[in-house]
This record gives C-alpha cells, sequence and structure tokens, in this order.
C-alpha cells in the first residue's frame, strides 16, 4: 500500500508512427498519451493508468463503418494541424427531470459549439402538403452519436438511385420525395443545431442535388472519415453537385474555396493533412494548450464540468542519428469521456528525416519519453 506521500505516476504511453507534415515534409512523431481524472473541485488529477493508444477505430455496438458511427478514431497519425476537441458521452436533462428538449454545450477558447437535444418525434406523410411532425418524447438521457443527427439515407423515392446522405450516411430524416411509404414513420434527428432546424417544409428534398441545402449533422464526437467536408481533404467529393454549388462547409472555410471545381478538373490533391482531423466540423481547434479552460454544459448528472487543461506536459527526446531533438509538444487531441469522468490527452513530438530513400541507411533510432 502506498504511503500518504507517495506520488504515483503512470508510465509513458507512447508510440512511434511515421508520415508528413503539413508541408508534405516526412516525419517521425511519438505520440505520448496521458489521461486525467476530473475530481469534484472541477480540476484534472493524472490517473494511475492510461490506457493503450488505439491502434484501430473504433465504432459503436461492435459495428463498421456502414452500420454504426464511430466512437473512438485511431490515435495512430503523424500529423494533426490542429486540435482535436471530442466529447463522448450522453446528454442528460436538467436537473434529472425529463423534459422534451434541452440543449449541450461545448466550449474552449473561442470554439463554442450548441446542441439542441430533442425527445424521438415521428412524421405522417399529408398528401400534396408537407409532412407533420409529431410532439417529442420525454427523456432523461440521450447518446450523443451521429445515428440520431440530420442524415441517413433514401432507399424507397428511386429504388434505381438510392440516395446517401453524403454529411451522413447513418442518421435520420432524410426523404426525397414526397411519398407515404417514404414519410410515414420516418424518424426525425434527435441532436439539430438550434439555429438550423429541420422544419417541415424542410423534409422534401424533391431532387437529391438538393441536399447541400439542408442542416448539417450536429454533434461533438468523432466524424467518419467518409463523409462530406472530411472526404476533401482525400480528393474525394459527393455526386450531385452542380459546378457552381457553394456548400455551408465552404462558407465556413471548412473544406478549400472553389473546391468543387479543382475536383472536376483533378487539381484537387490527393491528400491533404487536414483529413487528420476527426473532430466534429467546427471542434478542430487551433493553438489550444496548457491552461486552456474546457467547459460541457448537461453532459453529466451534475449539469456542468469544467477544467482547465494540464499545463504539465511530457517530454521526449529523439535521436534518428543526426543527435539528439527536444521536439516542442503539439498537442493533438481532447478526448473527454465524460461517463467515465476522464479525459485522454494526445501530444505529438515531431523530427523530420530525409525521405524514404534514406530509410536504408538509417542506423539509429533512439526514443526517451519522460
Amino acid at each position: 500500500m502506498n504511503s500518504p506521500d507517495t506520488v504515483v505516476v503512470a508510465p509513458a504511453v507512447w508510440e512511434l508512427v511515421s508520415g508528413t507534415d503539413a508541408t508534405g515534409v516526412p516525419v517521425f512523431s511519438v505520440l505520448v498519451k496521458r489521461s486525467y481524472r476530473i475530481i469534484e473541485q472541477m480540476e484534472l488529477c493524472r490517473c494511475d493508468e492510461t490506457p493503450p493508444l488505439r491502434k484501430i477505430d473504433e465504432y459503436y455496438d461492435g459495428g463498421d463503418p456502414m452500420t454504426a458511427a464511430i466512437r473512438y478514431e485511431s490515435d495512430l497519425v503523424a500529423w494533426k494541424s490542429a486540435t482535436d476537441v471530442v466529447v463522448v458521452g450522453k446528454a442528460y436533462a436538467p436537473d434529472g427531470v425529463s423534459c422534451t428538449e434541452m440543449e449541450v454545450l461545448v466550449e474552449t477558447g473561442p470554439v463554442r459549439k450548441q446542441l439542441r437535444i430533442i425527445g424521438n418525434r415521428r412524421c405522417s406523410h399529408r398528401m400534396m402538403l408537407d409532412p407533420q411532425i409529431s410532439e417529442p418524447e420525454p427523456f432523461y438521457e440521450m447518446e450523443l452519436r451521429y445515428e440520431l443527427a440530420y442524415g441517413g439515407k433514401d432507399l424507397i423515392s428511386d429504388p434505381e438511385q438510392p440516395f446517401y446522405y453524403p454529411r451522413n450516411q447513418l442518421g435520420r430524416g432524410i426523404a426525397v420525395k414526397n411519398k407515404p411509404e417514404t414519410i410515414d414513420e420516418l424518424p426525425m434527428p434527435n441532436i439539430e443545431d438550434p439555429d438550423d432546424l429541420l422544419t417541415p417544409d424542410r423534409i422534401i428534398l424533391n431532387k437529391p442535388e438538393n441536399w447541400v441545402d439542408q442542416p448539417l449533422p450536429q454533434g461533438v464526437g468523432w466524424y467518419q472519415k467518409t463523409w462530406y467536408p472530411r472526404s476533401v481533404f482525400v480528393g474525394s467529393v459527393p455526386g450531385f453537385m452542380p459546378i457552381d454549388t457553394v456548400t455551408a462547409e465552404e462558407e465556413m472555410g471548412l473544406v478549400p474555396r472553389d473546391h468543387l471545381k479543382l475536383a472536376r478538373q483533378f487539381r484537387l490533391p490527393a491528400f491533404d493533412v487536414r483529413f487528420n482531423n476527426g473532430a466534429s466540423p467546427g471542434l478542430a481547434v487551433e493553438g489550444l494548450g496548457g491552461g486552456d479552460m474546457l467547459r460541457i454544459v448537461n453532459m453529466s448528472p451534475g449539469g456542468m464540468l469544467k477544467f482547465s487543461l494540464p499545463r504539465e506536459e511530457p517530454a521526449v527526446a529523439i535521436d534518428i542519428g543526426f543527435g539528439q531533438t527536444v521536439p516542442r509538444p503539439s498537442l493533438h487531441t481532447v478526448c473527454v469521456r465524460t461517463e467515465d469522468y476522464e479525459v485522454d490527452l494526445i501530444w505529438r513530438f515531431a523530427v523530420p528525416y530525409p525521405g524514404h530513400f534514406w530509410l536504408p541507411e538509417m542506423n539509429r533510432l533512439q526514443v526517451e519519453v519522460e
């Protein structure tokens, strides 16, 4: 048993990976992970143990990308251009009293993301009229996962041309045609943008290309690699997009200007390092670091989690044969697991190397982590 004065320090959890930086320069990156517990005073206390870095993506319910949303993304990427702020958990009705609507909030630095959480609702078809949406059912808690956000697929309106919402193929609320078999019992999204709600007059797309005008799916967890706008950074843009389309994501600065024209001209890069950022749109934060405050509202039974990121950082020294280098840390990921009251932090320590052609000549690789 440890004496009262003993300080237990978890052993370093780290991995070495290779990749490229934001300019395409090859790098070796040491990724160091530390886990912290959120204690009653709303401070972070270093955990006795830190789980390993995640080597593969993990999906809800043991599923796969075609049937389930991602719960935890792999940690093993060599470079991120910004810090992913990810919150995995549930919405809790304020004061433990059931409600039909509520809001959750994730806020850090200049970034503020607010979501409207709504009880289960369904549609009813009305001939020649907009669908009718039922009143929301009361709830105490709601998992925040993209299956409950706006999106999904419509395989009924045109069986020869099934439609998958490019921003979220797993969600709910999508309908192309106003048909009874498409609309009746269609579930509505539980997670929405309070400033851009899905109203009855917006449910029917009429034409697949109208998807660009629909609400953006909302969440605070990981965002699938194959969904727009993230897919743009591996040179892929969705179909059903006229050449002059300007999406909300383009206006928000989440994708390059004229990215559709660039793709049609084969000028969109096959890979952009921004692809490595997997936080929900709007939660990849530049310049985040020790001392910055994170506030999460209505994602715990107590109502609020509020804490500062630790100022302490790991120290890493790397020698790849050119002498020892002590890189500066860069915070890759802040993953808050609200159900566990824990926070996982991952830092990157990177050194450049000449390139793949040089690797056979490499005669030294030494890493020291504190």
